[in-house]
């Protein structure tokens, strides 16, 4: 396998594709300012021109694509780790192999980075949902996580043409709409969107700088991708990410943060999708909302090329909403737990007098139900509105009636254990959050590994995180009426704590100050100069 790779280049930067919509039946859109169009090969289809009115790309012919979905049981950095851990995935299916992801990345003919991984794969499977029932047949032993390939792409043939229809031309399979210029925004208009809790659809325009690419999805209808050098990505991501109003310094660190990751993660996701990242928060979130904020375009463009190392390379620093007060090791987000970048530390200005030991139940318990004096505990402090939407996830509840439980479990996990009579906690990380669970039923007794994994099962969509207690109502025969999960914090809770590092700012941290305390042991370094 050839673990070389070349990164596309454009206003001296790395470029990367962001995949924004699915599943649209045709795309209106205006640009502002100069545009050409071009088809997926860079042919131009229309000479430059700038145009007032709205266009559309209609569907004349579509068909679908076909893909699988199998299961990622293992992912390393070292092969002698993964080579240990394919001999017991062999054991319970023969078909499992390893496979590399990444490699030697380079921009501009100059290596900036290597981050080839080492992932164990098994299964091939119709659906996603016929891929999360297989989970159970890996456990304990493994976390499965399903991912996809492509089996065949879909295609067909575009018309696009102008609101007057003068213009117009057409493009089999793709068409590129390219602004002369990266800052130019196009906007989008009508995405349909479709919410599962409340069945309900929403048509949203969207705003975006750089080149939007319009193709066909999986199903054979239109998708939009967004292709934009990442100085210009990152403004938007950080906007996306946290919201506006907030210090220079943090802004600085979740620049610099943002940037190691989408660097770090090259060709680690997305593994069956035309584009590198998502939009939603997989790795970085990338909404299509209009913003000014001076403070992120000035952090952005002060710390142009920095990212964080380790050891000479990028380092991958993820980072999460709020920590509830005590950050997670590695090993509750990645099975890479000795990184020594990503060990859980408590989110305050001094380390605690002694250990914490939260992966205990009694402390976990005494930790869950206290609001200890963190950075990112906000009470008492005069905050901007980006921070009081946050406030409410140092410490939160959600309450469920016991059949409405039974009921997402069963969609969520494909598993009927009949009535649902306790949940038992069997393994919590450094910051108390949840990493196994056993559920307990009339029908059979149902365990559940990983922080993800928990947090989907029990939440129609999530739970905030997964460090939280359950406290159960009982009727008179002692059958649980309705459960209440008492909880802190959101997300994995691994690296930095965004609200954290906010407070930190307002307390005129800087950002260095910030990543130190987020990332120890690191250096910050040029990846590349504009």
């Amino acid at each position: 396998m050839d673990n070389k790779i070349q990164l596309k280049e454009r206003d001296n930067q790395p470029v990367f594709r962001i995949g924004l919509f699915t599943g649209q039946e045709h795309i209106d859109f205006r640009v502002m300012g100069k545009f050409h169009l071009e088809d997926e090969n860079g042919k131009e289809l229309l000479k430059p021109m700038k145009s007032d009115l709205k266009w559309r790309v209609k569907m004349r012919d579509s068909r679908p694509g076909k893909e699988a979905f199998f299961l990622v049981l293992y992912e390393s950095f070292e092969r002698d780790d993964a080579e240990k851990k394919l001999e017991v995935a062999k054991n319970f299916d023969a078909s499992a192999k390893i496979e590399e992801l990444g490699g030697e990345i380079f921009f501009k003919d100059k290596k900036i980075n290597s981050n080839l991984k080492f992932i164990i794969t098994a299964g091939e499977y119709p659906s996603e949902m016929a891929a999360r029932k297989a989970f159970k047949q890996f456990q304990p032993d493994f976390i499965p996580f399903v991912e996809k390939r492509q089996l065949e792409a879909p295609g067909g043939y575009l018309e696009i043409f102008d609101a007057e229809y003068d213009k117009s031309t057409e493009s089999a399979n793709v068409v590129r709409i390219v602004p002369e210029e990266t800052p130019t925004k196009t906007k989008i208009f009508g995405v349909r969107s479709f919410d599962e809790l409340l069945q309900k659809e929403h048509f949203n325009d969207l705003v975006y700088s750089g080149v939007v690419e319009l193709r066909f999805d999986i199903k054979g209808n239109l998708m939009g991708i967004s292709e934009i050098p990442l100085e210009a990505y990152l403004k938007r991501v950080i906007y996306s990410e946290i919201g506006t109003d907030l210090p220079l310094e943090f802004s600085k660190s979740l620049a610099i943060v943002c940037r190691s990751e989408a660097l770090a993660r090259v060709n680690h996701k997305r593994l069956g999708d035309p584009f590198d990242y998502g939009h939603t928060g997989e790795t970085l979130r990338y909404f299509g909302e209009e913003f000014e904020d001076e403070n992120i375009d000035k952090a952005v463009d002060m710390t142009a090329g920095q990212v964080v190392c380790n050891d000479g390379h990028i380092s991958d620093t993820p980072f999460h909403l709020i920590c509830g007060g005590h950050t997670e090791d590695a090993g509750g987000m990645l099975m890479d737990s000795d990184n020594p970048l990503l060990k859980g530390k408590m989110d305050s200005p001094e380390p605690p007098k002694r250990s914490l030991s939260l992966h205990k139940e009694q402390n976990a318990r005494k930790w869950i139900l206290s609001r200890p004096e963190t950075w990112c505990n906000m009470k008492g402090r005069e905050l901007p509105a980006s921070l009081e939407r946050v406030k409410k996830f140092f410490r939160w509840e959600f309450n469920y009636s016991r059949r409405e439980l039974e009921e997402i479990i069963r969609k969520k996990t494909g598993e009927d254990i009949g009535i649902l009579f306790e949940i038992i906690p069997i393994d919590r990380g450094t910051s108390a959050r949840l990493r196994e669970i056993e559920l307990i039923g009339s029908l059979k007794n149902y365990r559940i590994r990983g922080q993800l994994n928990i947090r989907e099962a029990l939440a129609y969509e999530y739970l905030p995180s997964s460090c939280f207690l359950v406290e159960r109502e009982l009727d008179d025969t002692g059958t649980p009426i309705s459960f209440t999960f008492v909880g802190a914090g959101h997300g994995h809770g691994v690296g930095m704590c965004k609200t954290g590092a906010a407070i930190m700012a307002m307390e005129k941290q800087n950002h260095k100050k910030i990543l130190n305390h987020y990332f120890e042991s690191h250096s910050i370094q040029k990846a590349y100069k504009l």
